[in-house]
């Protein structure tokens, strides 16, 4: 079990935290193993700088190419830099993918140094402890962040790509429970919009994107700017609050079946264990990209209906739906003029 747990961060080069989590998580329920509220904190940490980290290439990489910008990759690779000194001063010894955790001894004077230099790198970058209180005052915020708003905003668009939002709560056990029963149901588990439009969509900032831009282009940059700061915001709050810790003995000897979600920036990962005499003996995971990129899903649903200008512009305004709705995998947009 130790190999396939340090194997699963390496089902995705973008989100490894979250699948090490996931299974870990997933293990630890079928084997009735509840790690101590330190481990939980350190990995709440890793994923928070994971999801950080991935909606800063969005800011910094994506949408500056979409505005037909250059992508500002040296501040991508320094806020990269001050992520992973972060993460290297929580203190983990061994892998980190470990049954109930594993032996910790943060730095917690090297842990504050990173992490407010982390901070001061985010400001100027636009992205703050908390999101500005009024929609009408996200053109004011600095930086990259603040370009793209400025850039979309007022654009027509920010009303493209409506969606209707999901009705039904996401609820991982019933997710794994049908990851077990349907083997097709990992690849085309459904068509369903995830992401931070609907993990935010309580927040009053993206409630009145929402109202004022409708489901679409626009809403889904806001709910993505509302949750970069909650991820930075989580960062900070469980960084510095890591106590050492001893690693836990587990003897995987025993057998259960268990399910681990976790939070990705693109949605909710599942995964789903069966466990036999300690060993791994079914597997089973379904990604956020599976159900927003189903054939009838969100995207067809965005695109459907998208008219624009001109031809070139048909094809911008389907680039940014698509990277809104955010696959985890390399795509292309295909326009045909008919």
């Amino acid at each position: 079990m130790d190999q396939a747990l340090g194997l699963a961060p390496l089902m995705s080069s973008i989100c490894s935290t979250a699948h090490g989590v996931a299974a870990l998580r997933a293990c630890e329920n079928a084997l009735g193993v509840e790690p101590d509220a330190n481990e939980v904190a350190a990995r709440e940490a890793l994923v928070a700088a994971e999801v950080l980290q991935n909606h800063l290439w969005f800011w910094l990489l994506t949408a500056p190419e979409l505005m037909g910008e250059q992508p500002r990759m040296a501040e991508l690779r320094q806020v990269r830099a001050q992520l992973a000194e972060v993460t290297a001063s929580m203190g983990g010894k061994g892998p980190w993918t470990r049954l109930g955790g594993v032996a910790r001894t943060p730095d917690m004077a090297r842990l504050k140094t990173s992490v407010d230099a982390l901070d001061t790198a985010l400001v100027t970058l636009g992205i703050a402890a908390a999101p500005p209180p009024f929609f009408e005052h996200l053109a004011r915020i600095t930086g990259p962040v603040g370009a793209v708003f400025r850039t979309v905003l007022n654009a027509p668009v920010a009303k493209a790509g409506v969606t209707s939002a999901s009705a039904s709560p996401f609820d991982a056990g019933s997710v794994a429970t049908a990851l077990r029963t349907f083997p097709e149901f990992a690849a085309r588990p459904g068509p369903r919009e995830l992401g931070p439009i609907i993990t935010a969509r309580h927040h009053p900032l993206v409630r009145e994107a929402i109202r004022c831009l409708g489901h679409g282009v626009g809403a889904r940059l806001v709910a993505r700017y509302v949750e970069t700061c909650a991820a930075a915001e989580a960062l900070h709050h469980f960084a510095q609050n890591l106590q050492a810790c001893e690693a836990r003995e587990v003897r995987p000897s025993a057998q259960g079946q268990g399910f681990g979600g976790c939070d990705t920036s693109r949605g909710p990962l599942v995964h789903a264990v069966d466990v036999e005499q300690g060993q791994i003996v079914a597997w089973r995971v379904v990604a956020p990209t599976e159900w927003a990129f189903h054939p009838d899903g969100p995207v067809r649903e965005a695109l459907l209906g998208l008219t624009a200008p001109d031809v070139h512009l048909t094809k911008l305004w389907a680039r940014w739906v698509v990277s809104t709705l955010d696959p985890c995998v390399e795509c292309g947009v295909l326009v045909r003029e008919t």
